[in-house]
Parts: structure tokens; C-alpha cells; sequence
């Protein structure tokens, strides 16, 4: 337990930061341009991810299995090369494109160098992000979140500097900005490890496999999502995407700190499990601690809605707070969903960790578009609400509950055959 205490103390800091934004944001911006800042910043979080193909999380879990140093150098060095892959891969489409993504996110294409300026700070950082997943990887937790926090309290200040100026473009930019002085933070760290630095293919395939499920997820969603908000404003206008945004980030704050647990603690513990008795408990255990943490917050809000809203956003978010409640009580069902996502990455499958994401996904979209053609205003908040709820109980009753997935070690393709990792059982044939 010790070794996972950076993790709740660099949440409180995402916290503190995402509360700052958000006061401030909502204080000293009108509701259209809180809503434009929101957008910039979604788009840069998803370059964040898609810079080194989605791999992060897999880098985390190989990092983690490699059993030697000539291993681990090879993690690393995939992820080089996946990296120097990405960035015109990704680079050259978005430049191109830069005036429709600038229309998809804002309905102008007034801000095209915008999205320019956040494409090339996110790529900029992919290295940084190299190092702090291959830093807790290899249980380095609180090197990796303490460089993350270094840049995210400078990344912070900046972008709050800007936005009590008016100044929603700056500030976007100088919070996108935060993750390179992160990277700097973490190289001393990271110098430590036996790495390879330079860029290799060996390593790759099994990377590109974990890859290749966040980024598909990772990508359908902030497409659907950044697709959902233009009808959304179409319908309804940009002041009401305003208060949909501020739910959405109200939501995210007990989202993120699930996802984190999830990542550097569930995954981990479950993929050493290796009898059946202790992965259920382990997943109990979690799934306990989960619906607690959501079911607090969902009660929180039910009582203190109102003073919470003035507090942390302004008056003029108040017509928020059913869209909000709305979504909390999305983030109770949703603990279920996250649960049978991590068991299967743990696992070893990456498509179907994709799969409960992506069609969990489509189903939310379905429902927000019949919605917003019927004109309900809530539409986003009850198709994501009803599109968990319909996930749980799937999922709850026949992943969780009946089946019992093994979970084998990672395992490498060396010389035309397998080597499992030290403490594997042998595949039966």
C-alpha cells in the first residue's frame, strides 16, 4: 500500500488542477468560450494518448514483464520507434486538416493554427510520456507521478495566468505545455534504467497489440464525442454545450481517478494473480472501493448540488446540476464496465478490453443523436447513463460473475517460439 501512495496524492493535484481551470474558467470566460477552452483541451488530451500509438498503458504492462534489462531495453526502444512512426503519421494528417478540425471543435475555422500549436507541444512530449510509463513499469511510482505533477502545476499556473486575462487560446497552449517541462523532470529518473536509446522494431509487435486497443478506443470515442458535441450545438446552441461540457468535466474528476487505480494498481496485482480464488477477490476488492468512491460523490452532489456548482464553476452553471447528476449517476454504473475492461487488459486482451469500450460507445451515441433529433436537452447525459447501465448488466452478470478468464503471464516471440516470462505456467496444447 505503500508503494501506491503517490498515486492518491498525485490525483489530488489532478484534482486541484482541474478545479482550479474550471472556477476560473467558468469566472472570467463567458459560457461560449468556457466551452471552446474545454474543446482545445479534450483535443490536445487526445493527441496526448494517440503520440505514441495509444501504447502508454502497454508500455506500462511489458515495462513491467520484461525480466531482464536487454527486455526492458527493447520495450523501450519499440516505443521509440512507434513514437518517430506517430508523429508524421499523425502530423501530416492534422495539418492538412487543421481548418475542419478547427470547425468540428469550435464551428469556425478561425482557429486552424491552434490546433497546429497543440499537434506539435502533444508530440513534442511523446519521450516524456516514454519515460513515465516505463517508470512505473518498473515501479518507479513516485518518480513517474512526480515528474507528471512538476509539469502539471507549471502547465497549471500557465494556463490559469491566461484565462484570468480572457485569454482561452493561450491558455489551452501553456496547459499543453506542461507535459515538456514534465519530461525534463523525469530524465534524471529515467537516465537510470537500462535502456536502449535509439529506436528498434524488436519489441514491437507484442506492443502494438495493447496499442492498437487503446488507440482504437482512445480515437473512436473523442471522435464520436467531438462528432455528438457538433450536432449537440447545432441543436441546441454553444451555451448549452457549455453546461454539457462542465458536466462532463465534473464527471471526469471520479472517471480519472478510477481509470489511475485501475492502471497502476488493479492491472498489476491481477496479472501476478494466478489462482482463480485470488483474482475474484482482487476484483471484489476493487470493484468494492470503486462504487464506494463514485457512490460518495453522486451523494455528495444529490445534497450539495447547488453550493458546489457556485463554489467551484459560478452562477451560471446552476441549469447544469441535473446534466450533472446525470452523469454521476453514469459513473456509479460505469464502475462495472471499467472492471470487466482492466480484467480482460490484465489478461493479456487488448480487443476485448476494446470491444466493451467501443461498443459501450456507439450505444451512447445512438442513443444522444435519437435523443437530440427529439429535443431533449439531456440527451448526452441519459444516453451515457442508460448506455453503462446497459454495459453492467451485461457485463456484471456474464464476465464477472459466471466466467473465470485466465490470466497468463505476458509472453515473448523469440526465435519462432515462446518464452514465457519467470513464474509462468506453461500453455496447455
Amino acid at each position: 500500500m505503500i508503494r501506491h501512495a503517490p498515486i492518491p496524492v498525485y490525483f489530488a493535484f489532478r484534482i486541484a488542477s482541474a478545479l482550479i481551470l474550471l472556477k476560473l474558467s467558468a469566472q472570467f470566460l463567458p459560457v461560449q468560450s468556457f466551452a471552446l477552452f474545454a474543446q482545445f483541451l479534450a483535443f490536445a488530451s487526445l493527441l496526448n494518448m494517440a503520440v505514441i500509438g495509444g501504447a502508454q498503458n502497454g508500455l506500462i504492462r511489458q515495462a513491467a514483464a520484461a525480466s531482464n534489462d536487454e527486455e526492458l531495453a527493447e520495450v523501450h526502444g519499440a516505443a521509440l520507434a512507434i513514437w518517430l512512426v506517430a508523429v508524421p503519421l499523425l502530423g501530416l494528417p492534422i495539418a492538412l486538416l487543421s481548418r475542419a478540425i478547427s470547425h468540428v471543435l469550435t464551428g469556425s475555422t478561425g482557429y486552424w493554427q491552434v490546433v497546429i500549436g497543440l499537434a506539435a507541444l502533444s508530440f513534442a512530449a511523446g519521450p516524456g510520456q516514454i519515460c513515465w510509463s516505463l517508470l512505473s513499469g518498473r515501479q518507479k511510482i513516485a518518480q513517474s507521478l512526480g515528474a507528471q505533477t512538476i509539469g502539471l502545476v507549471v502547465g497549471t499556473a500557465a494556463s490559469a495566468w491566461f484565462v484570468v486575462r480572457g485569454n482561452f487560446v493561450g491558455a489551452a497552449l501553456a496547459f499543453a505545455a506542461g507535459p515538456l517541462v514534465a519530461t525534463i523532470a523525469a530524465l534524471p529518473f529515467v537516465a537510470r534504467l537500462p535502456l536502449r536509446w535509439r529506436p528498434t522494431t524488436r519489441g514491437v509487435g507484442p506492443l502494438l497489440g495493447y496499442s492498437a486497443a487503446m488507440a482504437s478506443t482512445l480515437g473512436f470515442t473523442a471522435i464520436t464525442l467531438f462528432a455528438l458535441r457538433w450536432v449537440y450545438r447545432e441543436h441546441f446552441g454553444a451555451t448549452q454545450l457549455g453546461y454539457w461540457l462542465a458536466a462532463n468535466r465534473i464527471s471526469d474528476m471520479s472517471t480519472q481517478l478510477l481509470g489511475l487505480f485501475m492502471l497502476q494498481a488493479f492491472v498489476p496485482q491481477l496479472a501476478r494473480s494466478i489462482d482463480n480464488h485470488e483474482r475474484r477477490r482482487v476484483i471484489l476488492r476493487y470493484g468494492a472501493a470503486a462504487t464506494c468512491l463514485t457512490g460518495l460523490a453522486l451523494l455528495v452532489f444529490l445534497t450539495a448540488g447547488r453550493p458546489l456548482v457556485h463554489l467551484f464553476l459560478s452562477d451560471a452553471y446552476l441549469p447544469a446540476i441535473p446534466g450533472i447528476r446525470l452523469y454521476m449517476i453514469g459513473d456509479c454504473l460505469r464502475v462495472w464496465a471499467s472492471l470487466a475492461m482492466f480484467t480482460a487488459f490484465a489478461a493479456g486482451r487488448p480487443g476485448r478490453y476494446a470491444a466493451i469500450e467501443i461498443g459501450t460507445v456507439a450505444v451512447m451515441a445512438a442513443l444522444t443523436l435519437l435523443l437530440t433529433e427529439s429535443g431533449h436537452l439531456w440527451a448526452p447525459q441519459i444516453a451515457y447513463a442508460a448506455a453503462y447501465g446497459l454495459t453492467a448488466l451485461i457485463l456484471a452478470t456474464g464476465v464477472l460473475l459466471r466466467s473465470d478468464p485466465p490470466l497468463p503471464a505476458l509472453s515473448r516471440l523469440r526465435g519462432g517460439r515462446r518464452t514465457p516470462l519467470p513464474g509462468s505456467a506453461p500453455r496447455p496444447r
